[in-house]
């Protein structure tokens, strides 16, 4: 047995890890219920299936073709950054939240909340522009 994929491979290995630790969880504590065993069942099937797959030498190079792909790549890059700006946008809007309802409540819990936002909003922010100028320098 050859694995043509690792990263599928050990994605599929997590997956049947974390399948068996929830059935064996579940049973020890005896709260097997429906929703656990529905979650067992996809835990088990997606790991088997990527196992599968990175074990397939024609199943592993389509993965491959398909990673390589440039309209895939282009539809990751757009995703990745509507997703970094909707991040951006959420923790500020949750940052001013927090800091008015401390303001207006005087509870120091909700204040300390927003500076922590506005602290990982700051990090973005200056994330952001030390990638664009990496990225500008590079061209």
């Amino acid at each position: 047995m050859k694995i043509y994929n690792k990263k599928v491979f050990a994605s599929g290995v997590f997956e049947l890890a974390m399948g068996l630790l929830l059935l064996i969880t579940s049973i020890t504590r005896q709260d097997l219920d429906i929703n656990a065993i529905i979650l067992i069942v996809a835990l088990f099937a997606f790991g088997f299936g990527s196992i599968m797959r990175s074990i397939s030498q024609r199943m592993a190079k389509e993965d491959q073709l398909e990673e390589l792909d440039e309209r895939n790549r282009l539809i990751a890059l757009k995703s990745k950054s509507k997703s970094f700006r909707l991040t951006q946008i959420i923790s500020f809007m949750l940052m001013l939240a927090f800091l008015v309802m401390g303001k207006v409540s005087g509870y120091e819990g909700f204040i300390a909340i927003g500076v922590g936002l506005a602290f990982a909003f700051t990090i973005s922010m200056f994330a952001e522009i030390f990638t664009y100028m990496y990225y500008e320098s590079k061209n």
